[in-house]
């Protein structure tokens, strides 16, 4: 009986070795907590907040990414909008009093904007290089993002894509 209850010890205890050895793992190299400061993503994300990333370099466009930006010196939370070798344009529609952006030609559909373009925003063309990203927040009109000076996120920077937002007990998945 004494050999029995010892063998199933042993068991749990590396079960239990086992789980957490996947855990750590997991936490280090998949999934990263990041804090949200600033209004640029509003409303899909608000400051005080935090995102959970999942770390991956497979990214679709409309992906909300967090990456670092050396000369700066600090992470960006932003809005995938362009990859290498798409032409974003923003333009401005008379008929509206605002500005859209287009992606190879195409009206880029934008439901999660906090409000129209407006402000400080001009007309522009871009080609996406290799190796970079063209990135909008979603509160445009209060956002440092790919239209001003045609600034450009490098893909080996980025942190991972958010999939879920939290803040205190609340969460939603993105």
């Amino acid at each position: 009986m004494k050999n029995k209850s010892f063998r199933n010890t042993i068991i749990l205890i590396m079960v239990c070795l086992v789980v957490m050895g996947a855990s750590f793992y997991v936490s280090r190299n998949l999934l990263v907590v990041f804090p949200v400061k600033g209004s640029s993503m509003e409303p899909t994300l608000s400051s005080q907040e935090n995102v959970l990333l999942f770390r991956t370099t497979k990214l679709k466009y409309d992906d909300i990414i967090v990456f670092y930006v050396p000369h700066e010196d600090r992470y960006l939370v932003k809005r995938v909008i362009g990859f290498a070798d798409d032409e974003i344009d923003i333009r401005y529609d008379y008929d509206k009093d605002c500005y859209h952006v287009f992606r190879n030609g195409k009206l880029v559909t934008e439901e999660y904007i906090n409000e129209p373009m407006r402000g400080s925003y001009e007309p522009m063309t871009m080609k996406i290089p290799q190796g970079k990203i063209f990135y909008l927040g979603d509160n445009r009109n209060n956002s440092d993002d790919s239209h001003v000076n045609g600034a450009l996120a490098d893909v080996s920077q980025v942190q991972g894509v958010a999939f879920l937002k939290y803040k205190g007990y609340r969460f939603k998945f993105l």
